[in-house]
């Protein structure tokens, strides 16, 4: 049975539909270029049924106020440890 995978409550991913619901409003060509520039499946993930892509808001804004910064390094570190770890 595969195994539901969990994330810390504080690194949800949510969709760019819920973005612009939170009055963040981001293009398709800004979106392309963070998807470019950012780690996939761990920033970003595209959903193969229907194209979604879901952001990890709390890296994404975190990233966009600081940049890559040691505080931001510090925060995607912790994000890491809450990834199931390969066996």
């Amino acid at each position: 049975m595969a195994k539901k995978l969990q994330h810390h409550d504080k690194f949800k991913f949510i969709t760019e539909r819920t973005l612009k619901q939170e009055k963040f409003e981001m293009t398709r060509f800004q979106s392309a270029q963070l998807r470019a520039s950012l780690i996939k499946g761990v920033y970003w993930v595209q959903i193969v049924k229907g194209g979604v892509i879901q952001w990890n808001w709390t890296l994404l804004h975190h990233f966009l106020l600081n940049g890559n910064t040691e505080q931001h390094q510090a925060l995607l570190e912790e994000y890491m440890t809450t990834l199931p770890k390969a066996s």
